[in-house]
Formats: C-alpha cells, structure tokens, sequence
C-alpha cells in the first residue's frame, strides 16, 4: 500500500479541507475559553457575586447556568457538522471519480483509476472525523464539569443567600 504525505491528503481533499481546518481551529478556541471560563475558583466566586446583586437570585442562577452550557455546546455542533463535512467531500470526490470514468470509457475499464478516485474522495471523511471525535470527547468533558460546577454553585447559593 501506498502512503500518502499530508500535503497530498490535503489536496485530495480540496476546498473542504479549508473549511474542517477552521472547524479544528474554532474547536481548539472554544476548548482554550472553556478552561478559562470553568476555572473553579473564577466561576464561582464570579457568579456567587452576581447571584448576591441579583434581585431575583433563582432565575439569575438559571441564566448563569443555561449560559455556561450553551458555551459547552458549541463543541457538540462542531462534532455534528464535522463528519458531515468529511461526507460532502467524500460525495464530491467519488462523483468526481465516477464522472470521470463515464466520460472516458477507456479508463473506466481500469479499476485503478477507480480504487485512486475513491481512495482520494474519503480523505476528507477521515478529517472531518479526526475533527469531530476529540471534539465530542471535549464537550462531554466539560459538561460534566459545568453540571458540577452547577452544584456547587447551588449548594453555596443555598448557605450564602439563606
């Protein structure tokens, strides 16, 4: 079997590979924010003094907590379109591989050329899911930790505002 370099994947890929490069870019970003944000110590002191100001504490904890799961979830559609991104290449790729063969007769008696055509229209799928599986294994990390932050926040809302 033949191996292929990284640049060749690229180029296989075409404009797509574009477009899975900033989903891994945007993916990485919203990881870096998410440790930020969900630094214990800075998210609850941050939101316990905003729950202290607030007129109505209870329906402030709810926007403080939809907000920080709504933060979360820009991982989960990261890891939604991703793959589906790396499909739609993979369609293109083999509608390119196949066109070309229905228009040269010639080659399409060669399954070579075929097996060349397929085997560079799934590169994109193998990135979009390269993109997509850390991506879901980030976001079920830090929901997790935002569900837990969540209760903590409410058990020293219940001894602060008590």
């Amino acid at each position: 079997m033949e191996k292929i370099t990284f640049g060749e994947a690229w180029g296989y890929g075409g404009f797509l590979m574009w477009v899975l490069a900033l989903m891994s870019v945007a993916a990485f970003t919203v990881v870096i924010y998410l440790i930020i944000i969900q630094w214990r110590s800075v998210f609850l002191s941050g939101s316990l003094d905003r729950l202290k100001k607030a007129k109505d504490p209870e329906a402030e904890g709810a926007r403080i907590a939809t907000r920080l799961f709504a933060q979360v979830d820009w991982l989960a559609d990261i890891a939604a379109i991703a793959p589906l991104v790396g499909l739609l290449g993979t369609v293109l790729g083999m509608f390119q591989a196949f066109g070309g063969i229905a228009t040269d007769v010639a080659a399409g008696a060669k399954p070579v050329v075929l097996a060349q055509g397929v085997s560079k229209a799934i590169v994109t799928t193998i990135f979009g899911l390269g993109v997509a599986i850390p991506s879901l294994v980030a976001h079920a990390f830090f929901r997790r930790r935002a569900s837990k932050l969540v209760a903590e926040l409410e058990e020293m809302a219940d001894e602060v505002c008590a």
